[in-house]
């Protein structure tokens, strides 16, 4: 027997050997792709930062137009420079920004400095003015003055959206905003991350006597910049100037290189770094693996002769009462006689059968409660769909209503103001025409304007209150308060707490602007519920703060409603209860709570609690 158990052993050693064998071959090769996975990803994150920042640019150069002031005929330069100067400040185009006519002229620049010339002969020009799209050039270097610039330019509209030209910034490779891209990237040793275009002319690099070298990878890079595709690959460092200074003897070097391309343009970032550097993980692996396999046959030598012992029988009495266990017989004992550890092993497994037939005891009884707990949670919810359904086509029912409302205003009043008033005109142009003009016909017709604008403003109010943004929102709830209750004939009491004003004049925090609106939209709904089901001759209104919560109430000495048969016949949808529903939910939005207290005949007291934390400020 134990004969049996050392070559059981010893085989077992050898499996485990040859597992792990297995394991470390697959480990370095997972640490070799994690190696060069986190250099794709730095290119990547580097290439990804590069393409924001140009998109930024872009923009800049886009808003020119947008600024709607750009006119190449009327002589005055005035709009342009403003336009010019604001997309300049802050920008990369660090040689200067400037306006294309059609033909390729510069018409306009700012810095002012820049030359004027004709930039039809460059491809990047040509390309942006007559396919109409924007471009990002390669290095460039111009004829004449071997200076190198980079090209970005989009097509330039008027005010009426019409191309007229185009307007374009030129990027100096060797100025510091393009070389921060890169330099701000930590790096270690030997690594080289560097901004190349698609002909493999380095643009940026972290080693300045890289900038406008040729990569050794030229053609392979254009392609993948060409394909939009990431790519890892093996190349020689024997450059002079980087293992050394010039006229040194060059050391040959294999390095890892790391590529991902832009989107904005026709540029890639690479990582390069020495392939002993990238691997040394690996080859550290390596040596672990190995000291770890000279561990485990001493140990699995040392494990043979101590399990060599008379273990036999107790491990029999184990492995049928196992086998128990694992038919599910939990009801039999497990007998060991045995004192020594595979006795308390024994004990061990005895204690375990029992707390497995407990355990599954209580698994059997929890199901069951899970599965009632699962029943009421599904009519729970079920409900609340029914509720938030019914909810939405009310609230689309509302909007359809007053959509109508507007347009019905719109050609009631709106268009029918504006036909009244052209025919007005007519008639005032035929009578000016005959010397028949008279002031009284021009009163008419300003009477008739400001009748217009009055309509105008009317649904400009109902949309939105100008006095919400324009005093604020106590004054607002006041012109709820008129328009709604006080042409009713209800007398109405607005208080606002000292806290409340402290909260919204505050000097470190203010209020943003989408939560009053929120705020004055919940106050609004109570109020229009009011006025629609109260049937109140008095309302009192009281805006308050206690240092962490917007506290609102709202009374009012109406018919009054029992508040849980309104609810239950909303949930029902035999109500036309949706109001208050509507009043929760948003209240539920901001994390805050409403108390409705209400009884027929006794009217209805609404108290609205919205915590701080749950409304948007912003930080003066």
């Amino acid at each position: 027997m134990q004969k049996k158990i050392i070559i059981s052993t010893l085989l077992s050693v050898i499996i485990i050997l040859l597992s792990l064998g297995i394991i470390s071959t697959l480990s370095i090769n997972e640490s070799i792709r994690h190696s060069l996975t986190e250099r794709t990803q730095l290119a990547g994150i580097l290439a990804s930062y590069t393409d924001y920042r140009l998109q930024n640019n872009l923009t800049r150069l886009y808003d020119i137009s947008l600024s709607g002031a750009i006119d190449l005929n009327d002589n005055d330069w005035e709009p342009e420079d403003n336009a010019l100067k604001t997309a300049y400040q802050y920008s990369i185009f660090t040689d200067g920004i400037f306006l294309l006519d059609p033909k390729g002229n510069i018409v306009h620049s700012y810095p002012p400095g820049l030359m004027k010339r004709n930039l039809m002969g460059i491809p990047y020009v040509k390309t942006t003015i007559e396919e109409k799209k924007a471009v990002i050039s390669n290095i460039y270097t111009e004829e004449g003055t071997n200076r190198k610039v980079i090209y970005v330019l989009v097509p330039l509209k008027d005010k009426e959206g019409r191309t007229i030209g185009a307007v374009g910034g030129e990027i100096n490779p060797t100025n510091y905003v393009l070389t921060n891209l890169i330099r701000a990237i930590p790096t270690r040793g030997d690594t080289i991350i560097e901004l190349v275009d698609s002909f493999g002319v380095v643009i940026a690099s972290n080693n300045p006597v890289r900038i406008f070298a040729c990569s050794d990878r030229n053609r392979i890079l254009g392609n993948l910049i060409a394909t939009k595709q990431q790519s890892v690959m093996k190349c020689h460092r024997c450059h002079e100037g980087e293992q050394g200074t010039v006229g040194a003897e060059r050391e040959k070097t294999i390095d890892m290189l790391a590529f991902a391309p832009l989107s904005e343009a026709p540029w890639g970032i690479t990582v390069r770094e020495g392939e002993d550097r990238v691997f040394a993980p690996s080859s550290r692996l390596k040596k672990k693996f190995l000291i770890l396999g000279l561990i485990s046959i001493g140990s699995a030598l040392i494990f043979a002769v101590g399990i060599s012992k008379s273990i036999v029988n107790p491990i029999k009495s184990l492995t049928i009462a196992s086998k128990k266990i694992a038919d599910g017989n939990l009801r039999g004992p497990v007998r060991v006689l045995s004192r020594d550890e595979i006795g308390a092993l024994g004990m061990s497994f005895e204690a375990m059968r029992q707390r497995l037939s407990d355990s599954l005891d209580k698994i059997h009884r929890h199901n069951t409660e899970l599965e009632e707990r699962v029943l009421d949670r599904t009519k729970e919810l079920q409900q609340s769909r029914k509720r938030l359904s019914k909810l939405l086509h009310e609230v689309i029912r509302a909007q359809e209503e007053e959509r109508k409302r507007i347009a019905r205003e719109l050609h009631d009043e709106t268009s029918q103001s504006i036909a009244a008033l052209g025919m007005s005109i007519e008639i005032a142009g035929i009578a000016l025409k005959e010397n028949a003009l008279t002031p009284e016909k021009i009163y008419e017709l300003r009477a008739k304007v400001s009748q217009l604008i009055e309509g105008i403003n009317r649904l400009i109010q109902d949309l939105r209150p100008p006095v919400l943004d324009d005093l604020g929102l106590e004054s607002a709830v006041r012109w709820l308060l008129e328009r709604h209750l006080a042409v009713k004939g209800v007398t109405y009491q607005l208080y606002s707490s000292d806290e409340f004003q402290k909260l919204l004049d505050n000097s470190e925090t203010v209020l943003d602007d989408k939560t009053i609106f929120r705020l004055f939209r919940i106050i609004q709904e109570t109020i229009i519920n009011v006025s629609k089901h109260a049937n109140a001759k008095n309302v009192r209104v009281s805006l308050g703060y206690d240092g962490s919560a917007v506290k609102v109430d709202i009374t009012d000495d109406g018919v009054g409603f029992d508040v849980q048969t309104v609810f239950r016949e909303a949930d029902m949808g035999t109500s036309a209860g949706y109001g208050l529903v509507g009043l929760k939910e948003r209240v539920a939005l901001l994390e805050g709570t409403v108390d409705i207290i209400s009884h027929p005949g006794k009217g209805t007291g609404i108290t609205i609690i919205i915590p701080l934390s749950s409304l948007e400020v912003q930080d003066v």
